[in-house]
């Protein structure tokens, strides 16, 4: 009885996580960089899915983010091998948290948007920039995803630090601004 009450306890903490809250989310030296908490993670076939998630004006933000599994490391002894993962990484919408959070980049962007809806779902060539391979629980993890259609080019950082749950949308350059939104956008 007192194991089966611990581990109610102990998954009732697990779910309490502190979501992070973006509402008055600054620049930092001019880039947009986007924290969101991982409130959950499920082990599926061939990637591990991260629900994240952010607090926006007391609603709630966030996506689906698909990490491909068994990653080897990017650079061994300082060489680049296994640089790029075909598939690497996968944006799934979560509906509405997810057409908000794409509606708060452009925003962030002043790009003058309006009703944007994210892609159902989008996957993505990476670039492994770690020196491991990643934990998938609690260690960081760096990677550099590839946009791309006929007209439009973009980059996008997505940094995961697994011990405290959160995961980063990094902005690589101010020109790419633009395209991402269209890229990401139904």
């Amino acid at each position: 009885m007192k194991k089966l009450l611990l581990s109610i306890l102990t998954l009732g903490q697990k779910s309490s996580k502190k979501i992070i809250d973006i509402t008055n989310l600054q620049s930092i030296e001019g880039f947009i960089d986007i924290p969101l908490s991982i409130i959950d993670c499920q082990e599926a076939n061939t990637y591990f899915e991260y629900t994240a998630g952010a607090i926006l004006n007391k609603e709630k933000v966030g996506i689906t983010i698909r990490l491909k599994k068994d990653i080897p490391s990017g650079f061994v002894n300082g060489e680049p091998k296994n640089m790029f993962l075909k598939e690497g990484i996968q944006f799934v919408s979560k509906g509405k948290e997810s057409d908000a959070l794409l509606q708060f980049l452009s925003d962030k962007y002043e790009l003058r948007n309006t009703n944007l809806v994210l892609k159902d779902t989008q996957t993505f060539t990476c670039a492994n920039l770690n020196q491991e391979p990643p934990n998938y629980y609690d260690n960081k993890s760096r990677f550099k995803i590839f946009l791309e259609n006929e007209e439009d080019h973009a980059e996008l950082f997505v940094n995961f630090d697994f011990a405290k749950n959160r995961v980063y949308f990094n902005e690589k350059n101010f020109d790419y601004r633009e395209p991402l939104i269209k890229l990401l956008k139904k």
